[in-house]
């Protein structure tokens, strides 16, 4: 009798740490330049949400063994999406190194719960200063988007050092490269960009873009209805393939 209180009182105290650990781990905030340079390292950000969890899972993996390092889970406005990010969060055990951030993200009160989670990074389609007070307390990068240059100056006298330009397809690269030149010690992510051959894609990183958020024509909707993981992953790696090759040129002629 005395040995089983003891085994149980070792289980309930191991089973405590390990959530207690679970929990620190979480919450455990990335360093803001590391969120950078993995971000620049392949130049590509994926934003993806499925409210089917394996399907959600297996693009994550996907993304992670095409050697994509962040991604962004996109917010759906309800209350299932912190629900999903805390699945995957305690399911990224599996892919070191991986940084996981929540966008589509809309007001403070949601971007407390996804710190909360254990996102890395909040993204918002807006600028709402309310949310970046809650990064700054919470020591989590914040993206906000902007379309004007009365924008991007309002984000960075609230502490942004990395912004969203969007929507891409409309301001155009030409937008990213002037704002580069004024704000030159500020890092610009497009979006909403709906061209993928090289010669488009080659104008937005000559424009000075950190990198560049893709989703729904990073990830088929065919091949991802019919589950067909080998077509995904093949879009997925084609795109990374055309997109390292013209960052690799971009070098090699600044090298010059």
């Amino acid at each position: 009798m005395r040995n089983r209180l003891r085994n149980l009182t070792i289980y309930f105290t191991n089973l405590k740490f390990q959530t207690l650990y679970s929990t620190n781990l979480q919450r455990m905030p990335v360093n803001k330049e590391e969120v950078i340079a993995q971000m620049k390292r392949t130049g590509v950000v994926p934003v993806y949400y499925h409210p089917e969890v394996d399907i959600l899972m297996n693009v994550v993996d996907i993304c992670y063994k095409s050697g994509l390092r962040v991604f962004e889970f996109m917010h759906q406005r309800d209350n299932k999406g912190p629900r999903l990010f805390n699945y995957i969060r305690e399911r990224i055990g599996n892919y070191p190194e991986i940084i996981l951030g929540a966008g589509t993200v809309l007001d403070d009160t949601m971007t407390e719960r996804y710190i909360q989670a254990g996102a890395q990074f909040i993204a918002s389609p807006f600028l709402r200063p309310e949310m970046a007070e809650v990064c700054r307390v919470q020591n989590t990068i914040w993206i906000p988007g902007c379309t004007t240059v009365a924008d991007i100056t309002q984000a960075t006298s609230l502490g942004a050092t990395v912004i969203g330009i969007l929507p891409g397809n409309i301001l155009g690269p030409e937008f990213v490269q002037s704002v580069k030149r004024q704000f030159s010690d500020i890092e610009f992510i497009p979006s909403g960009i709906t061209d993928l051959h090289p010669a488009a894609l080659s104008k937005w990183f000559e424009a000075g873009s950190l990198c560049i958020k893709l989703s729904g024509l990073l990830f088929p909707k065919d091949a991802i209805a019919v589950k067909d993981w080998g077509l995904v992953e093949k879009s997925v790696a084609d795109n990374l393939k055309t997109i390292s090759k013209i960052r690799a040129s971009l070098n090699s002629v600044n090298l010059i």
